[in-house]
Formats: C-alpha cells, sequence, structure tokens
C-alpha cells in the first residue's frame, strides 16, 4: 500500500475514534444519535443502522456527530440540551479523551518495540543504534549549499564512522576549508557529499542531535506511554502558544517551526514511514496530541469553546441564548475551514 494512502487511513482513523469518543458517552447518557460522520458534508455515502446514519463526506477535514436536540434544543429525555451539564461536558470532552488515550496507546506501543530519543554523548549502553541526526539547517550554510537536508543521519566522515556529536564537531572544526567526504542516510538509502565547511562557520548552521532507542518490557510499557504522552503534551502545547504569539505579534516563526495543514502533514507522515515502523508510530503520537490540544483549544465550534459555554451555563445558573451560541460556532467554523483551506493550498505552493 502506497505510504501516502496509508497516513490518510492513519488519521481518518485518528479522527474516527475521537468521534466514538463523543458516540459512546452518548449513548451511555441515553441520547439519540442521528448521524456519525467522517469527513464535512456533502455525503458521498451513508447507511442507516438502528436509530443512527454512518455516513462519509466529501470534504476529508474532520468528523462529527449529530446528537438529538444538540443544535436545536428540544425538551426530550433523548435529547442532548436536556442532560444536566456534566452529562453534557462529558459528551463533549470524550473525543478529546479519546485523543489521549490512543496517545497513550500508541506511546506504550512504541516504548515496547522501541522509543526513539535524543541522548548525549555519554549515555549508555542501553540505548541501542546511536547516530547523529541533522534536525535543522541554517539558510545559506555550506551543509544546504551542498544539499543535505533536515532528517539526514550522519554516518561516516572520510571513511570514519561517527556516532556522537563531539565527533562530527571534532572533524568539522579541523577540516576548516578542506574538502570532506560525508556518507548519511536518507530515507534508509546511502547519500555522499562533498563539503568544505568554511573557516568562518565550522558547523554553524548545522543543528546536531545524537538519536537512539530503546525497548522496555511490556509491563513497563504503559507507564512510559503515559510519561511520553504527558511530555508531548507539554511540548505540543509549549508550541501552540509559541506559533500563536508570534501570529499575533507579526513576527516570523523561529526555524524549526512551519505551519503546516492535511496535506503537509501526509507528505512528513509518508517521509517518517520510510523511515521505519517505530518513527512512523511517534510521529502519529504527536499528531494524536495536537489534535488534541488544537481541539481542546476554548474557541467556538471546537470542543473547548463547547466546554466554554458549558462553563458559563453552570455559573450563571442558565443556557447562553441558542442563537448566540448557534452564531459564535457557525462564524469560527467558517473561519477555521477558511484558514484550513488557506494553509492546505499554502501546502500545495500556490
Amino acid at each position: 500500500m502506497p505510504p501516502i494512502l496509508i497516513v490518510i487511513l492513519t488519521l481518518v482513523f485518528l479522527i474516527a475514534f475521537h468521534e466514538l469518543g463523543h458516540f459512546l458517552l452518548a449513548k451511555k447518557y441515553g441520547v439519540k444519535v442521528e448521524e456519525f460522520g467522517i469527513g464535512i458534508p456533502p455525503r458521498a455515502w451513508g447507511k442507516k443502522i438502528g436509530e443512527t446514519i454512518y455516513s462519509l463526506n466529501w470534504i476529508p477535514l474532520g468528523g462529527f456527530v449529530r446528537l438529538y436536540g444538540e443544535d436545536v434544543r428540544v425538551d426530550d429525555e433523548r435529547s442532548f440540551s436536556s442532560k444536566p451539564v456534566y452529562q453534557r461536558a462529558l459528551i463533549v470532552f470524550g473525543g478529546i479523551a479519546a485523543f489521549f488515550l490512543i496517545a497513550v496507546v500508541i506511546f506504550s506501543t512504541v516504548a515496547f518495540t522501541g522509543v526513539r530519543g535524543a541522548i548525549t554523548d555519554d549515555t549508555g549502553n542501553e540505548w541501542r543504534n546511536p547516530h547523529v541526526f541533522i534536525n535543522n539547517i541554517k539558510e545559506g550554510s555550506f551543509a544546504e549549499k551542498a544539499g543535505v537536508e533536515r532528517g539526514d543521519i550522519i554516518k561516516e566522515i572520510d571513511g570514519k564512522e561517527v556516532t556522537k556529536k563531539k565527533e562530527v564537531i571534532d572533524i568539522f572544526s579541523e577540516k576548516k576549508g578542506e574538502e570532506v567526504e560525508v556518507v548519511m542516510e536518507r530515507l534508509g538509502e546511502e547519500v555522499s557529499f562533498s563539503l568544505v565547511p568554511s573557516k568562518e562557520e565550522g558547523v554553524v548552521g548545522v543543528e546536531l542531535i545524537r538519536v537512539a532507542e530503546k525497548r522496555f518490557p511490556l509491563h513497563k510499557a504503559p507507564l512510559i506511554g503515559l510519561q511520553m504522552t504527558g511530555e508531548m503534551t507539554y511540548m505540543v502545547i509549549d508550541g501552540f502558544y509559541t506559533a500563536i504569539s508570534y501570529t499575533v505579534t507579526g513576527r516570523d516563526l523561529p526555524d524549526h517551526m512551519e505551519l503546516g495543514g492535511p496535506v503537509a502533514i501526509v507528505g512528513m507522515g509518508a517521509e517518517e514511514l520510510e523511515r521505519g515502523f517505530p518513527a512512523y508510530l511517534q510521529f502519529v503520537g504527536i499528531i494524536t496530541i495536537s489534535l488534541a490540544v488544537l481541539n481542546a483549544l476554548p474557541i467556538p465550534a471546537l470542543d473547548g469553546g463547547r466546554l466554554v459555554f458549558l462553563g458559563i451555563e453552570k455559573i450563571k445558573g442558565g443556557m447562553i441564548p441558542q442563537k448566540v451560541e448557534y452564531s459564535l460556532n457557525a462564524i469560527f467554523f467558517i473561519l477555521l475551514l477558511s484558514l484550513m483551506i488557506f494553509i492546505t493550498f499554502k501546502d500545495l505552493g500556490f
């Protein structure tokens, strides 16, 4: 199966699992589920099973669970709007929780099959297959001009195998102004470069990270998976904060950050898949947490915004006027969809 198709199917699975979180909690509290949809309408296919329509829709940018009494409030015991605030909040939060649950499962699997992480030159032998990874390249540097790409793995320099950052730095520092033959691994294939570190740069312009793999026993893997999920959640939240603050203040994003949409995600996923299954699993885990954090933002039309509305309702002791809530959700849905379309066109090079 082509890597791109595997990535697309993975994203469809993540969206379906997210919507399943809403679906199961709605069923638990007796709310009628009118439709379980993948993608955004218009509908491409649908089949009614029991009281619920299961559908695939033409715009593959999300999914939804349509609940009875959610958009139009209905005084009925099976209506979403008739349920207590805490039950409605749990139904809404179910989608976010589903993302975090699948992230824990993914990272637990990664821990058991082989977690890939950054290590120091002094890290012990419990980490397997250590290598030096090109994490970032400064624009205009000698490495960029030679064709080196982010993600390349340095294997040999002038015939000498290197597995530590210090080894790479020392060789480049000694060879300033001289031609250096470098063998790298790129997506499983070896590529060779003739580099001439400038006397001014040395290794400046290339960010190096030493990376290795470590496997954990089955009984420890869930705890490690939970820990990795927490650490990655913090990193994703920090990344969102940085991106939003830079955008609001009109500054360019840092070199290591780039705004990307579904097309960019599919492209990066295909590359990670070619690096191997463990690398792809970690990528999927990061995407899953990113979707959870994005969905939890307190913005109308997202689950986080709906939780804010429920919080306001609980505090003031009454529902927000339906027209106000519906209008805010519709406006922000259009804005978010427009932003997604803009980013998609940007990813395609338009």
